[in-house]
């Protein structure tokens, strides 16, 4: 009895590994690759929309300024930070770095993220199977917007949008960029941690949840999964992207918030402040934890990273056992 049940436990351990490790052979095939550069390319044409020859009731010599002149800039205070609490902070988090790559035609804005806002969604409608009007009308939650690349890509999209973002000077950012492109009907930047979202206010708000980057940044990534689950309608889908470990077993690697892993504290570009990195089936089982069912998980070799795709079939409930937020719906 004793070996049978050690046979199952280890069988059911390997499971998620075996999913994974399908998926991830087909998303390094040289077919996936070039179909993701076909989708990336048509990405690029849709946030081209974005120059200052489309820009709404702003000078272009205004919005120039406006732009340029934050880069750079160390606020501690407007973070919320007092000089006690600024050793243990992100760099990111204190001074002023643009995201996203952005050509807005009179001038360009280079980003510490580069063009990751188009691959990250050519790898995500490319994995996963989905066209790129499957965001077209739709009511997207946006979280970790930075300084609003994703969040006027998804827009480009069609989606009407409310990004998240709990650096208050990027939200800023994020919301004036959609402003001068004559989005204020369509997208909302919300000054906010996904934390803060544990309200009534956007429970079963959203068709599709736009998650990459963020969550490995989380002291506490399953409460936030529960958030998002609670946040998407029954019907709606999650798109979730994190730095990872390459295993098939249902592993994290802790970080923390001590270990840095370049950049130099003089020039305040220090990365890291990372917590759980999972591996795919450990991402895929959190996942389902929080209650999405049609749970996909995969290690995509070409960029190092896990991908993940899940949908909100009905509302279950979660266990409760050692939920550090006990009443969360």
């Amino acid at each position: 009895m004793a070996t049978s049940m050690a046979r199952l436990g280890r069988d059911l351990r390997r499971l998620p590994g075996r999913v994974a490790r399908r998926v991830r052979g087909a998303a390094s095939s040289p077919f996936a690759s070039s179909a993701a550069e076909t989708k990336a390319a048509e990405l690029r044409r849709a946030f081209s929309a974005y120059r200052t020859d489309a820009l709404v009731d702003i000078d272009v010599a205004d919005f120039t300024h406006a732009v340029q002149s934050r880069v750079g800039i160390d606020d501690a205070a407007a973070e919320g930070y007092s000089a006690d609490d600024l050793e243990r902070q992100r760099d990111f988090s204190i001074r002023f770095r643009w995201g996203h790559n952005h050509d807005f035609g009179t001038f360009a804005m280079p980003g510490e993220m580069r063009d990751r806002h188009i691959e990250l969604m050519a790898n995500f409608l490319t994995l996963f199977q989905l066209p790129p009007e499957h965001l077209r009308g739709r009511d997207v939650l946006d979280v970790g917007c930075w300084t609003g690349g994703t969040t006027l890509l998804l827009a480009a999209l069609g989606a009407n949008v409310v990004a998240l973002e709990e650096v208050r000077k990027y939200a800023g950012t994020a919301q004036f960029l959609a402003t001068s492109f004559g989005l204020g009907a369509r997208v909302t930047v919300r000054p906010l941690s996904i934390y803060g979202c544990n309200t009534d206010t956007f429970r079963e708000r959203f068709d599709t949840v736009y998650f990459p980057g963020v969550i490995y940044h989380l002291s506490d990534p399953l409460i936030a999964l529960r958030i998002l689950y609670n946040a998407l309608r029954v019907g709606g889908d999650i798109l979730v992207e994190s730095a990872g470990i390459d295993t098939d077993e249902p592993y994290c690697r802790f970080d923390g918030s001590l270990v840095v892993t370049h950049g130099s504290r003089e020039s305040r570009d220090r990365a890291g402040w990372n917590w759980f990195m999972p591996s795919p089936s450990a991402l895929g089982r959190m996942m389902r934890e929080a209650g999405f069912d049609d749970v996909r998980s995969v290690w995509h070799a070409p960029t190092g990273r896990v991908f993940a795709y899940a949908r909100k079939v009905a509302q279950v409930p979660i266990c409760r056992a050692g939920l550090s937020v006990p009443g969360i719906p």
